[in-house]
């Protein structure tokens, strides 16, 4: 009889930036899977959305509580400062949240947010940078046999044209973006 993992699971680690007084110095974050059939992972994503209040967050823990969720082929990773012990992950080391559908002909990202005080148009200076920049490295590095596409905020459009997505010529939505067209 083999053991079902239940809990978040490791996927990578990458390096962000984080603040050390007056500099930014690299960091070591963690990619992981959350998993919708682990109490634990239920929780912190619910914490998570709480806790960033307003935002993408509210919609990926609504989204994670569907049946099916993992059978439809959707995923949630989140970037997170913990650094072991993903039986379970601190809500507040969740650094940024994206979910993640697998399609036939291309992969979409439904939502990606970044904890609200590290995000970059923030006054003052974050904790930490480069976040939702490193989620979608990762995510191109182990998504990259299919296009990546996504709808985006206008406020973030910048962002995405800057980590490689060109608008996709296939819609009439001029926020729909793609990465990797083939």
């Amino acid at each position: 009889m083999s053991n079902i993992n239940f809990r978040a699971s490791y996927i990578d680690s990458t390096n962000i930036l984080k603040r050390y007084e007056n500099s930014y110095k690299p960091f070591e974050a963690q990619l992981v899977e959350f998993n919708p059939d682990d109490k634990n992972d239920l929780f912190t994503i619910k914490e998570v959305s709480d806790l960033w209040g307003e935002g993408y967050a509210v919609d990926i823990n609504e989204n994670f509580k569907i049946k099916n969720f993992k059978k439809n082929k959707r995923h949630v990773y989140g970037l997170t400062s913990q650094k072991g012990n993903y039986n379970y992950i601190q809500p507040d080391n969740v650094l940024g949240l994206v979910e993640f559908i697998e399609n036939k002909d291309s992969n979409k990202i439904s939502f990606l947010q970044v904890s609200p005080e590290n995000q970059a148009y923030q006054f003052g200076r974050p904790d930490y940078k480069k976040i939702g920049t490193r989620i979608i490295d990762l995510l191109k590095k182990m998504y990259s046999s299919k296009p990546m596409k996504l709808h985006s905020a206008f406020s973030a459009k910048f962002f995405y044209l800057k980590n490689g997505f060109k608008k996709d010529m296939s819609s009439n939505d001029k926020l729909d973006y793609v990465w990797n067209e083939l």
